[in-house]
């Protein structure tokens, strides 16, 4: 006679015909699949991290002001937060195959209609829509990843981080490259446009829908308890720590490069490789995964936040060397990129009830993009007020304590935790091929 427990009793009731087929992907299907979504997010770093290295010479074409460049190096953020919030609402009712693919494409087409921009408003407006098109893309993706793994939550959007890394180590390297070869600065934003479509293609054709539909709860290990509401303790709270990390690493992200060759006078190939050395930090992001999967969010936002303002007080009053600010840059994007990025998106999802995480995505891009879109304008003007040493360790140092401070306010209990597993096993664990 058969126990109720036992593994191999007959289940009541089929599993749904959406969760048999995800089942049937098994580990490396699905793994595949993600891989070719991760590609097509790793196009979008290549633009983010090459467009400061070129941006001097765009202000020395176009006749910009320091402030003019640091909106146009971080505006493309404003695109992302007005968008982030619906897309997380719509994907709970449209296909997020679907979105990725249309954010990708728009990405891709804004990115290289930046080069034909005859000033300064029309950059602007293509540096915004190409925004605009990444919100869709990363709130799907992000959406995709916390329902498709939801034992290793932390590791999938560490991986997803990964994926960001690959391009902000490749993207500002090729992109000097390309510079050089071609002796213009539009040369990469052409290429990298085109590999977005490329790649957009390429999960047209190859990613099942099976797979990034994957909606209900009940097919396999999920979590029970959270907000339903974004102004509950946590999730203000949250929001209000990412709306200053927005301004913090793409302070850094937008206006890092531009310190280091007009302040400290480096090349621009030196300036380069410290900016691609924080990209390639966010390749320990799996790790910083594991470990956020493991502290409480209290712990290690806190923790994360004073590192980071270490971090940011070692780049803008340490020595004026290349070693230097290469270690500390790499040290930045290992505790920012892998850390507090991958620990804020994860303490948002785990602070929202499972089914609003798509909400908790959204929410997540609206407040970093929000805040990003303004960073480098932010920074600008005070290096205009003070210098850009003081600058750096306003909004660099200064709000990062601020984070940590707040962060000792969230409130543990309140969080969502992990429920026994339910009828089909999670992609990422089973060994069924």
């Amino acid at each position: 006679m058969i126990s109720q427990n036992d593994s191999t009793a007959v289940p009541k009731e089929r599993p749904p015909a959406s969760a048999e087929r995800v089942q049937r992907l098994g580990t490396s299907g699905a793994m595949f699949m993600f891989l070719l979504i991760l590609l097509a997010y790793s196009v979008n770093a290549m633009d983010r991290m090459v467009f400061p290295v070129l941006l001097t010479e765009v202000r020395t074409e176009y006749g910009f002001g320091l402030p003019e460049a640091g909106l146009q190096s971080t505006l493309f953020a404003l695109g992302m937060g007005l968008t982030g919030i619906p897309a997380g609402m719509a994907l709970r009712r449209v296909n997020r195959k679907h979105v990725l693919i249309m954010g990708t494409v728009l990405f891709s087409i804004a990115t290289v209609l930046t080069v034909l921009s005859a000033g300064f408003w029309d950059m602007l407006l293509w540096r915004v829509l190409s925004g605009v098109g990444e919100a869709l893309q990363l709130v799907a993706i992000l959406t995709v990843a916390t329902h498709a793994f939801p034992r290793h939550r932390g590791i999938a959007i560490g991986s997803v981080n990964v994926a960001f890394a690959t391009g902000a180590l490749v993207g500002p390297n090729l992109g000097v490259f390309l510079h050089q070869e071609f002796d213009s600065w539009r040369a990469p934003m052409i290429a990298f446009g085109a590999i977005g479509i490329v790649a957009a293609l390429l999960v047209a054709v190859f990613v099942r829908s099976s797979f990034t539909e994957r909606r209900s709860v009940q097919e396999t290990t999920h979590y029970v308890g959270g907000a339903t509401s974004f102004f509950s303790r946590n999730p203000l709270i949250l929001a209000v720590i990412t709306l200053l990390f927005g301004l913090i690493d793409f302070g850094y992200i937008g206006m890092y490069a531009s310190f280091l060759i007009e302040h400290l006078h480096f090349k621009q190939a030196d300036a380069a490789l410290a900016v691609g050395l924080s990209g390639l930090a966010a390749f320990a992001s799996p790790l910083g995964g594991w470990l956020v999967d493991r502290l409480t969010p209290k712990i290690a936002i806190t923790s994360l936040s004073v590192a980071q303002a270490v971090c940011g007080a070692a780049l803008f009053a340490g020595p004026a060397t290349v070693a230097w600010q290469a270690v500390w840059s790499f040290l930045f994007g290992l505790v920012a990129s892998s850390g507090l990025y991958v620990g804020l998106v994860a303490s948002l999802v785990k602070s929202m009830n499972e089914s609003h995480s798509s909400r908790a995505s959204g929410l997540f891009t609206t407040c970093i993009y929000t805040a990003a879109g303004f960073a480098g304008l932010a920074f600008s003007l005070l290096v205009g007020s003070t210098d850009w040493s003081t600058a750096g360790l306003v909004q660099i140092t200064g709000l990062s304590l601020a984070s940590g401070l707040l962060a000792l306010a969230l409130r543990t209990a309140d969080f969502s935790r992990l429920a026994p597993s339910a009828t089909v096993p999670d992609p990422i664990a089973t060994t069924q091929e």
